[in-house]
């Protein structure tokens, strides 16, 4: 199962996703997430990645292609691809077995959406987006309890009252 999660800057997108996880995860499932840190295209700089004095890091930066580190409990991945599609990108990169993947962004993207906005005029312009399920200002009163009741719906959670 996949949904987005959409929105402007600022609009609670991120608010809204580690809302969502930790909702899930109070129910037991399995949860992955994706962020799209927005393009070159669009005027913002790339991801900010660890510096060259962690070794995985050097390895990357002398040119490795991907580079891996496992600690006791983690494990970090840094990979070089150039603006994946989102499919693309639960294909290679989502490895572990999980309920839901949630993904932050990635407008454009097939998937079921939830729609964050702060004001009509954003939402007039994200409503226009393909398979809206459930949209949401988060700094309306009862938004996050609403936002709970509609996601372990959308996601069946047995046991809900």
């Amino acid at each position: 199962m996949i949904l987005q999660i959409v929105g402007y800057k600022n609009s609670g997108k991120t608010t809204l996703m580690t809302y969502a996880v930790e909702i899930l995860k109070s129910h037991g499932m399995r949860v992955a997430t994706i962020k799209h840190h927005g393009g070159k295209d669009k005027g913002h700089s790339d991801i900010a990645l660890q510096t060259n004095t962690v070794d995985h890091m050097r390895h990357f930066n002398a040119g490795a292609d991907q580079s891996i580190v496992q600690g006791h409990h983690f494990q970090q991945t840094v990979t070089r691809y150039e603006n994946q599609r989102l499919d693309e990108i639960i294909a290679k990169s989502v490895t572990i077995d999980n309920d839901i993947v949630i993904v932050e962004g990635f407008k454009e993207a097939k998937y079921s959406k939830v729609v964050v906005y702060r004001d009509d005029i954003d939402y007039k312009y994200l409503s226009e987006l393909s398979n809206i399920k459930y949209d949401i200002n988060i700094e309306q009163p009862l938004a996050m309890q609403k936002f709970e009741q509609w996601l372990l719906s959308f996601v069946n959670v047995k046991g809900m009252d």
